[in-house]
């Protein structure tokens, strides 16, 4: 199931299936004379990173092994499926010595729960950048960060995955005057920013001594 979420991001970006096995997919994307590769390789252990740099180079189809920039440029993503998401800590130290291991491929685990899992289920990749792209899920998530939820895995998705686009969307921006305004009103101080947006290069000493006076005053009141 999240492989196949994976499979279908890759092809959303322009990479075309080169080989597919039950546990490993391989792809390639060609942009002129620029060539990318990608692995999707589902991880049921936590081998060495020279033993799974063994492992995928065993199974990679003779078109990537004799192209010399497959080496250079290419993205190996490991899946792994936790029962819970605190089992992250148990394996942390393995899944950081994947992923800044420097030889042979750019190593990425993407790890997810059995919840996780559950509430993706019939999922596609186009509901996944449809939710990523929901601010209310974003604000739920940001609130409850350790709990599974489509938003939880999406988050993971497209902060691992480089070759990933995030959805942009447009929408009416606030000036950044009213936004200013709003909150030195929300804090009590609009008085001292109107007499601040009255400063110049000419005023500057005599607003300086206005602004002392009126502290002053109110000290002494």
């Amino acid at each position: 199931m999240i492989k196949q979420l994976i499979d279908e991001a890759l092809i959303a970006h322009d990479f075309v299936s080169k080989r597919k096995l039950e546990s490993t997919s391989f792809y390639m994307r060609e942009s002129g004379s620029a060539i990318r590769f990608a692995v999707v390789h589902i991880l049921d252990d936590f081998p060495t990173p020279t033993e799974l740099n063994s492992r995928i180079n065993q199974l990679a189809p003779e078109e990537f092994r004799g192209n010399p920039s497959y080496k250079k440029n290419c993205d190996l993503v490991c899946i792994h499926r936790l029962d819970l998401l605190a089992q992250f800590k148990d394996h942390e130290e393995e899944i950081f010595a994947l992923e800044e291991d420097p030889h042979f491929y750019k190593k990425y685990v993407l790890y997810y729960s059995a919840a996780e899992e559950s509430a993706l289920t019939n999922f596609t990749y186009e509901k996944l950048v449809s939710v990523i792209a929901d601010k209310k899920e974003f604000l739920n998530y940001k609130e409850n960060p350790l709990v599974a939820t489509q938003y939880s895995f999406a988050a993971k998705t497209f902060i691992k995955l480089p070759f990933l686009e995030l959805p942009t969307h447009q929408g009416e921006l606030v000036s950044l005057r009213l936004q200013a305004e709003g909150a030195v009103a929300e804090a009590g101080l609009s008085d001292t920013y109107l007499t601040i947006r009255k400063v110049t290069a000419k005023n500057t000493d005599e607003i300086i001594k206005e602004m002392i006076n009126n502290e002053l005053a109110n000290i002494q009141d």
